[in-house]
This record gives structure tokens, C-alpha cells and sequence, in this order.
């Protein structure tokens, strides 16, 4: 499995689309260019106290695209979580969930991938881990959050909101 994982890295390295995984047609599966433009998308805060899973700090949210006024965000919706301890984007924690289909995640915030970024010395964007749940010793949970959460811990539970748990996002939301 990890083999197939590097390879599908190394692919997406090369501008080739890592394969979607069985099951799942007609998804959309996110490369590091996807999230790069995000700090120009419409900026929501969600809050600054503790959250499971992420460090202390203000909490907002970019999206590539306003909530739906349906039921459902789109195959293709990019949101990032940011938590900004300072103005310096390198001690930003970033997740990110993409809005991936094709039945991807689906005994969890069905449809959606989730993911890890940070911005390296050189203030570029880097994915450090992605999937439907943490991988091997990552448990999304950033450097201040609690072991073992996972992004579905919470997301999951919030299947009539197309698990988007930030009410300002949730499908309907102005």
C-alpha cells in the first residue's frame, strides 16, 4: 500500500494524476496546485479556542467557492483550514478537506478527502499527508491537537451538513 502511495506522489510530481481509487468515478483528486491559490479565496473565521484536533490560535477557513444553496457542496470544492498564530504563513497549521466524490470516504464525511499542508522554509505550499483517514503515525492532528482524532472523528457526525461543521459554510448558509 505505502508503495502504491509514493508511486501515486511520484506521479503527481511528474503533472500526472495519481490514479482514483477503485470505486470511485468520476472523482477529483486534489494535487498540491489545487490548494496554492487559496489565500485568495473568500476568508471565513471559525473561531480561536480549543478544538480537538488543532492548536490554539485564531481558526479560518478559505473557500474556493461560496456555500451551495442546495444540499451538497460540489465535486471539486477546496476548503482550508488555517490555524494563524501569527502573521508568518510558515507557523500556520493547514488542513483541508476536498470535496473528492465518486464515493470516496463513504462510511465517513462521505465524499470528502482530507489533508495536511504546511508552507516550507522557502514559503512554498507542501501536502504532508492526505486520505479518508490519518495514515501511520499522522494523526492530522497538527502539533497541538489530540492524538488519534482524525478529521471523520468529527466530520462524520455531521453527515446532514454535508459534514461541513463551521455553520457560516454549511450548504444554505448565507
Amino acid at each position: 500500500m505505502r508503495r502504491a502511495i509514493a508511486l501515486a506522489y511520484l506521479a503527481a510530481g511528474c503533472g500526472a494524476e495519481p490514479p482514483a481509487e477503485a470505486g470511485t468515478t468520476g472523482a477529483f483528486v486534489a494535487l498540491t496546485r489545487d490548494f496554492e491559490p487559496f489565500r485568495t479565496w473568500r476568508r471565513t473565521a471559525v473561531g480561536s479556542g480549543h478544538l480537538a484536533g488543532h492548536g490554539d490560535g485564531p481558526r479560518f477557513v478559505y473557500a474556493n467557492r461560496a456555500p451551495p444553496a442546495g444540499a451538497a457542496y460540489p465535486v471539486g470544492t477546496v476548503l482550508v483550514k488555517t490555524v494563524e498564530p501569527s502573521s508568518d504563513a510558515r507557523t500556520w497549521e493547514l488542513f483541508a478537506m476536498v470535496k473528492r466524490g465518486g464515493g470516496f470516504n463513504a462510511r465517513g464525511a462521505e465524499g470528502w478527502e482530507f489533508f495536511r499542508l504546511a508552507f516550507n522554509d522557502g514559503g512554498d505550499l507542501v501536502m504532508l499527508a492526505r486520505g479518508a483517514e490519518p495514515g501511520d503515525g499522522d494523526d492530522y492532528s497538527g502539533g497541538g491537537g489530540d492524538a488519534g482524532a482524525g478529521c471523520n472523528g468529527c466530520h462524520a457526525g455531521a453527515r446532514g451538513s454535508d459534514s461541513i461543521l463551521a455553520e457560516a459554510l454549511r450548504p444554505g448558509a448565507p
